[in-house]
């Protein structure tokens, strides 16, 4: 990714919303540690703590955070946060955040996602930008917008062809509004594009008129990133590893050690996933702590092929969501059975 970003002439900055770790944070930053976005504040003061600078909440902000935000304005050199609506903006301006520096704000921006961001195309966007450019205690860092709906495409070969699309329409949205406002005297530094489906498959025609990238899950990627495309089985990078711990041979069931709390419910028309290596599998329900898997077609189970104590591993549908159920990762050597390090997961907000 990046050389991706390289090749497209964008900065990256990656999102650490999906791994959480310092060690994964330092090799999808080349080593810099420089120029990453967090999707909360435990994240932000995790990251400074582990020798990080130039991160970017980015998530609205509210007027309670400020407090908190303006403790990382204080202690690193470069620390951003976002929003996209005039009343936040109005706390924001009302006070700097520390003597000697001045908020650094990215406005979001909607680029069909609905979710956040200001309409691109609305006059509410060119009235915040034009405060931020008169404001003495801010100062417009940039334009940020997410194509998260890039994520509901289906069917590899269709997806990869619609995520494209999505792409360009997200870098359209964000290179428009960046040009009516650099026509407005409104000086834009950061125009940012970034989901990992956008970014894994940018518009072939280019990435023109941004400067930046903020992907976060291609780090692990996972089976539904596989599904629209973005990346193959081979590139999944992440595991939830589990136990069978019992045997159910009337109803051809397998229990295992592994239930929501482990892996999240997201995915659940896509059995939560794939059982790496056994295509015979599929989990059929989780509960709290456990869940039951299935044959996943009209060939009964061989209850006897998965004695008690099996550790079976499942490729998560979203890692994102996956590993935020677990406290550290551990970090397995080539041969995918030694554990060589384990690596602290940030948790909380």
């Amino acid at each position: 990714m990046l050389e991706r970003a390289r090749t497209l002439g964008c900065q990256l900055r990656p999102h650490q919303k999906t791994h959480k770790t310092l060690e994964a944070g330092a090799i999808v930053t080349g080593g810099s540690k420089r120029c990453v976005a967090v999707s909360t504040l435990a994240e932000a003061e995790f990251f400074a703590d582990g020798g990080f600078d130039d991160i970017l909440y980015a998530v609205p902000i509210s007027a309670e955070k400020l407090p908190r935000a303006a403790a990382l304005v204080q202690r690193l050199e470069k620390f951003h946060i976002a929003l996209d609506h005039p009343d936040t903006l109005s706390q924001v301006l009302s006070r700097g955040p520390c003597e000697g520096k001045v908020w650094s704000v990215f406005l979001m921006v909607d680029c069909g996602y609905g979710r956040d961001g200001v309409d691109p195309l609305g006059d509410v966007a060119m009235e915040m930008a034009k405060r931020l450019q008169r404001s003495d205690c801010a100062k417009l860092a940039g334009l940020y917008t997410h194509g998260g709906h890039s994520y509901e495409h289906e069917g590899v070969a269709e997806a990869v062809a619609r995520v494209r699309q999505t792409a360009a329409e997200e870098a359209a949205a964000v290179v428009g509004l960046a040009a009516r406002l650099r026509a407005a005297g409104v000086e834009v530094p950061i125009v940012g594009v970034g989901s990992t489906p956008t970014c894994s498959n940018p518009p072939l025609d280019g990435l023109e008129g941004v400067n930046e990238m903020h992907p976060g899950n291609y780090c692990y990627y996972d089976v539904m990133q596989e599904k629209i495309g973005s990346c193959t089985e081979d590139d999944i990078a992440v595991r939830v590893a589990t136990r069978v711990i019992g045997h159910y041979a009337a109803r051809g069931l397998l229990l295992v050690d592994m239930g929501w709390t482990a892996c999240s419910k997201q995915g659940e028309s896509c059995g939560f996933g794939r059982i790496e290596g056994h295509p015979e599998l599929v989990v059929a329900g989780l509960k709290q702590e456990a869940g039951l898997l299935k044959a996943s077609g009209d060939t009964p189970l061989d209850l006897s092929k998965y004695p008690l104590g099996t550790v079976l591993r499942l490729e998560p549908y979203h890692s994102c969501a996956h590993t935020k159920q677990h406290d550290r990762v551990h970090v397995l050597a080539d041969d995918r059975e030694t554990v060589e390090e384990a690596w602290r997961i940030c948790r909380g907000w």
